[in-house]
């Protein structure tokens, strides 16, 4: 900057009562040169992912003004005209071109941005073409559509999916619930300990039996309570699967240990198929030291050998699987076409259960799979005892029938 030129604004200043200071006069006036090299180019700003708390940026360096750029970026505020001194930042990169790119974020939503890119040279710091850029609003948080497919008589189970947060913070999410269409969180409401979008599972407990319910997922984020589509399911009659267990008058200490171990699993079995099944059946249990596993037949009969393996949860479902049916009547070798389960509700269900439309289940003349806890190695949470339920409920409905006639 000419020199004479500076005294004339200290002396103009001085005789008008300005306040300035040096400093301050000298940053309003453009950077000086040095060795008559020019000041860099710089093009338009142009903005892409423009979201609520930020927004991708391209500036370009146009002319670098006869020497070498030592750094670009740019300059942001929420007034006009900012420079290095406000919110300054540097590229870390650039094309031969001149492009850079600068992600800005942690911006606040629906607010208006000034924004200025800028380059230095040895002749000094050059400033762009200021820009506007306004983030997004914040919207209603979005939801996936899924099916209720794990239907109890007491109890369901809803796979709930948050896709999109609006660009907001959910802060809080869940279910609502009640017997009339579009429930509010003011009806019934179960809160999941998470936050945030994504899939979660969620179940409520101590619904009636046979009765018509609906339920909608919610989210609040900044804008406040948004819900997801209508859903509405039946809860299933409760099972009605009841047992006789025949033991020996005056037991040993082995007998007496396998009937503690087999009540554990005949009560938990029970438990599973009654809550989840609408079966009708009563069960024989014997312990058998001369059975090697365990069997059963479509009559009630179950019978569990001396191998501790076999005496859990596991085994008991499947045997009780063929009580049912399942193996035993002359209804599964129509079931069972080639190797695969023919019929329409079973195969629908695995689908929702594995989200795979192209699922089927598959079968031999006694057993099926997956989900048919055929060995104990099948169990990897007590999920697996719910859908072996929920699939032999389906066959059900295709007409399973626990009698050896059709």
């Amino acid at each position: 900057m000419n020199k004479s030129v500076f005294y004339l604004l200290i002396t103009a200043c001085s005789f008008s009562g300005c306040k300035k200071t040096p400093a301050e006069i000298s940053a309003l006036m453009p950077p000086e040169k040095t060795d008559g090299i020019a000041l860099a180019e710089l093009g338009k700003l142009a903005f892409s992912n423009v979201t609520t708390t930020g927004a991708l940026i391209t500036g370009k360096v146009v002319n670098k003004g006869g020497a070498l750029v030592t750094s670009r970026g740019i300059c942001w505020s929420i007034t006009p005209n900012p420079t290095i001194d406000n919110n300054p930042i540097e590229a870390s990169s650039s094309k031969g071109s001149g492009e850079f790119s600068v992600a800005l974020s942690a911006l606040n939503p629906s607010q208006t941005y000034y924004i200025r890119p800028y380059a230095k040279n040895k002749g000094g710091i050059s400033y762009g073409m200021q820009e506007e850029l306004t983030t997004a609003d914040i919207q209603s948080v979005t939801f996936g559509t899924n099916p209720v497919f794990i239907i109890g008589s007491s109890i369901i189970y809803y796979d709930v999916n948050i896709i999109s947060s609006g660009g907001g913070a959910v802060t809080e999410r869940g279910i609502c619930w009640g017997t009339m269409e579009k429930p509010l969180i003011s009806d019934h409401k179960l809160v999941n300990g998470s936050k945030g979008t994504g899939k979660f599972r969620i179940g409520i407990h101590n619904l009636t039996p046979s009765t018509d319910y609906h339920l909608r997922a919610y989210a609040i984020n900044e804008t406040g309570v948004s819900y997801g589509p209508d859903i509405s399911f039946r809860t299933i009659a409760k099972g009605k699967v009841t047992y006789t267990f025949n033991k020996v008058n005056n037991p040993t200490a082995q007998q007496l240990a396998a009937y503690q171990r087999l009540q554990v699993a005949l009560d938990s079995a029970l438990w599973y198929t009654n809550e989840y099944t609408s079966a009708t059946k009563h069960i024989y249990l014997n312990y058998d030291p001369g059975v090697p596993t365990a069997d059963a037949n479509n009559e009630g009969w179950m019978r569990f050998g001396a191998n501790e393996s076999y005496q859990n949860i596991r085994t008991m479902l499947h045997e009780m699987n063929h009580t049912f049916g399942t193996g035993t009547t002359n209804w599964w070798s129509q079931a069972i076409v080639n190797g695969k389960y023919s019929l329409t509700n079973a195969n629908r269900m695995l689908k929702s259960i594995n989200t795979d439309e192209s699922a089927v289940i598959n079968g031999d003349t006694m057993h099926w799979w997956p989900y048919g806890l055929n060995q104990n190695s099948e169990v990897t949470s007590s999920w697996d005892y719910v859908y072996n339920c929920l699939i032999i409920e389906a066959m059900r409905k295709d007409g399973m029938t626990s009698h050896s006639g059709t």
